[in-house]
């Protein structure tokens, strides 16, 4: 049980768990319906997606070569805490409760969110295997994006109002920017041993220094955005989350290797502070 705790990489979850409950937050102060049951299998199927991307990034990595050296958290197969075909049979298992869980999305969506749910599932081991492995071709940080953000977002506020407007589209751009800071401070973390390796993430294929100027953007644009939200009175409460932005970029410009780990922490903080004052703010 420990090592697949391990390596479900906990600290990295909220990247699944936040965007789908902002989201449905911020419907309620739109509505006076209360889709828990949506909401719960929403979460659900998003947190075994993820967490089977976990499994299958820490099996294909290691048989790939790509952890010899690791300076982030404990990868269980190449620390040979556990075979690889077990890893492989953690994240078959989380994708067969992802499926389930989806089929009430499914019932009620239609045929785009079986669609949407193939495609998310592919790339749950395509992100890192297949004929065409994201991480592996720069494409890390568009999957994140999308997934974790426009899927996400987007996916969850129509199921529960069979609607769409603005500023969803701004709401799921704001979440696309902070789990996307998730991962290009774990490649720009990695970015030495990755080059090495072959593993061609956008942090391998550009210049160091304007990599980090991406990764700050990521950061900071959440903040620009709240502009679309300026109808309600104290969204700009929100910038009180500055604070561990800030924190978050000296770590970005200072940090190097395992001191990045750091970084990933205050990656978390700052989604989890902004997310509270966005909310407060929003049903202020």
């Amino acid at each position: 049980m420990k090592n697949f705790i391990i390596a479900m990489r906990p600290k990295t979850l909220l990247a699944s768990l936040i965007p789908p409950v902002a989201t449905f937050i911020y419907f309620l102060s739109t509505s006076t319906q209360r889709p828990y049951l949506i909401l719960f299998c929403c979460l659900i199927s998003a947190l075994c997606i993820q967490i089977a991307t976990n499994f299958f990034n820490d099996v294909i990595d290691f048989k790939k070569g790509a952890d010899k050296v690791r300076k982030g958290p404990t990868r269980v197969t190449a620390a040979g805490l556990v075979k690889p075909e077990t890893t492989f049979k953690w994240a078959l298992i989380c994708i067969a409760i992802a499926i389930i869980a989806s089929i009430p999305l499914i019932l009620k969506g239609g045929l785009i969110y079986l669609i949407l749910g193939l495609i998310s599932l592919y790339l749950s081991y395509g992100y890192t295997g297949g004929p065409l492995p994201l991480a592996y071709k720069g494409l890390g940080e568009i999957f994140v994006f999308l997934f974790f953000g426009l899927f996400s977002v987007l996916g969850s506020f129509y199921l529960f109002s069979e609607t769409l407007n603005l500023q969803t589209f701004v709401l799921a751009s704001i979440y696309g920017c902070l789990t996307t800071t998730f991962i290009c401070i774990n490649n720009l973390r990695d970015r030495e041993e990755d080059k090495k390796v072959g593993k061609l993430t956008l942090a391998t294929k550009m210049d160091p220094n304007l990599y980090k100027l991406f990764t700050i953007s990521t950061i900071f644009t959440p903040y620009l955005l709240l502009h679309f939200f300026k109808n309600h009175s104290f969204i700009y409460l929100t910038f009180l989350a500055i604070i561990p932005a800030i924190k978050l970029l000296k770590i970005t410009l200072k940090s190097k290797n395992e001191e990045l780990n750091e970084g990933l922490k205050f990656s978390g903080i700052h989604m989890i502070v902004f997310t509270g004052l966005f909310l407060l703010s929003i049903h202020l």
